[in-house]
């Protein structure tokens, strides 16, 4: 992926944020992308994937004012894999202070704030309507990264109504969840949820 980062001459740098930026990923960990392109490309830019993403998210409200975002996911290997790509332009670029740097060809400085800070600095940018598919959609998305809070033990998983579930109670709600969707979520994100939280369950088992 970053080969064809580099390749687009829109692409001025680009940067691992979030656990791979700071060094702190293991295996549940999601991917989270900064990209920087021209302020003509803004708009129009997609960003390039090793496979096709079966959902894709404007995930513009994010940052702010000025930026864009998607968060997709993809199916690689028969497991989902989310991604969050924050696409800035180049007037109001500047790298994270937990970002890693994969390559900048503009000199863009670097910030003293953290990725969560710049995105939670100034006015939000407005969303974009979200029609009940896109709705469905992002709710199958984010039952694996609900299962990734199951496996890591993150405290608050369960949630304020059942604040004393077990693992398993977390995950048998969670299948349910992905089974609602079964009719209305792409096939392939639905069975790449079931086969997620099996790695899940079978991580916690040991």
């Amino acid at each position: 992926m970053t080969a064809e980062l580099r390749d687009d001459p829109a692409v001025a740098g680009a940067a691992l944020a979030g656990s791979f930026g700071t060094g702190r990923a293991d295996d549940w960990s999601d991917v989270d992308l900064l990209v920087v392109v021209s302020d003509a490309r803004l708009d129009g830019y997609a960003p390039p994937a090793p496979v096709e993403p079966v959902i894709t998210i404007d995930a513009r409200h994010n940052g702010p004012r000025g930026t864009r975002g998607l968060s997709s996911q993809y199916v690689t290997d028969g497991l989902p894999l989310w991604a969050d790509w924050y696409v800035h332009p180049v007037s109001l670029a500047s790298w994270p202070s937990d970002c890693d740097v994969l390559f900048d060809r503009h000199g863009i400085e670097r910030s003293p704030l953290t990725l969560s800070e710049q995105l939670a600095s100034g006015e939000p940018e407005p969303p974009t309507p979200k029609g009940p598919d896109e709705e469905r959609a992002l709710k199958l998305g984010l039952v694996p990264v609900a299962g990734k809070g199951v496996a890591r033990r993150s405290p608050g998983t369960a949630g304020p109504y059942a604040p004393d579930a077990t693992w398993e109670q977390q995950l048998a709600a969670l299948r349910r969840l992905l089974d609602d969707f079964a009719v209305l979520g792409p096939p392939n994100s639905v069975a790449a949820g079931h086969a997620y939280l099996d790695l899940v369950a079978d991580a916690l088992s040991r």
